[in-house]
């Protein structure tokens, strides 16, 4: 029986290799890594009278930050990350009609920006996605059939990144998130940018439920949960942000038990 002699130069490179294997494998399922890939409601726009210029909530008290937190409660085998990709003025996939200082009308678009945020970050596990209020500023007026459209073609986009930039991380999930509808924009100067929403943003719960069910997929409905409670009827309070962690962490830990029994 021949014996494979294995040159002692090739050690390292040998061991480096099995390494790899095994650290993307075991230990990389013992890990949940999520992407909250979303607007100024996933960055933590801290609503103020004056509209803006505003900050934000702290990483504590963000949604994506109570997600986290709940989520290691519960997966208390896992090391659980949720790490923000929130931007003030993001889209599903329009571009700005102008740029704001160094970030282009482009910069805005969610389509456009989705791939590099997964391959940046990766790698990724799920990827939430709540966008589509600013699809209904003055100017876009879009109908709430057309946002859900555009944010369920984000969750496919985001299925699609397998093995980003050269690695061998495959794609993630995607969960998308329907934004609760516009409250009253009327007392602040924002009313300008999203009066004309109000109305059209009531529809967006049965529209997203609608979009799920023709494609057969998973939706959560922020609404159910939560209201824009924020003065300028744009934005979520620190309380509000506190429900919606909470509720999120209770779906995703579910369907992650689940996806560990099949």
């Amino acid at each position: 029986m021949m014996k494979t002699k294995i040159h002692l130069k090739t050690y390292p490179k040998l061991l480096t290799l099995v390494f790899l294997i095994f650290s993307t494998t075991s230990a990389y399922a013992e890990n949940l890594r999520i992407l909250a890939y979303g607007d100024s409601n996933t960055w933590g726009w801290n609503p103020v009278a004056e509209g803006f210029p505003a900050g934000r909530h702290s990483d504590e008290t963000r949604w994506a930050g109570i997600l986290e937190d709940r989520l290691q409660g519960i997966l208390t085998d896992h090391s659980v990350e949720v790490i923000v990709d929130g931007m003030v003025g993001r889209t599903t996939d329009i571009n700005s009609a102008t740029a704001v200082g160094a970030i282009s009308g482009n910069d805005f678009n969610g389509k456009t920006s989705l791939p590099a945020s997964i391959a940046r970050n990766s790698p990724i596990d799920l990827v939430v996605i709540m966008l589509g209020t600013n699809d209904m500023q003055a100017g876009r007026e879009r109908p709430a059939e057309l946002v859900a459209k555009a944010a369920f073609d984000l969750a496919d986009l985001a299925r699609s990144v397998d093995k980003p930039t050269f690695s061998f991380y495959k794609a993630p999930k995607a969960l998308v998130i329907t934004p609760p509808a516009l409250g009253d924009t009327s007392l602040t100067p924002l009313s300008g940018l999203f009066a004309a929403g109000e109305e059209p943003s009531k529809s967006l719960s049965t529209a997203f439920k609608a979009e799920a069910s023709k494609r057969n997929e998973d939706v959560f409905i922020a609404g159910d949960v939560i209201t824009t409670d924020g003065i300028d009827g744009i934005h979520l309070t620190e309380n509000s942000h506190q429900i919606l962690g909470k509720a999120l962490s209770e779906k995703i830990a579910e369907d992650f038990a689940a996806s560990l029994n099949n």
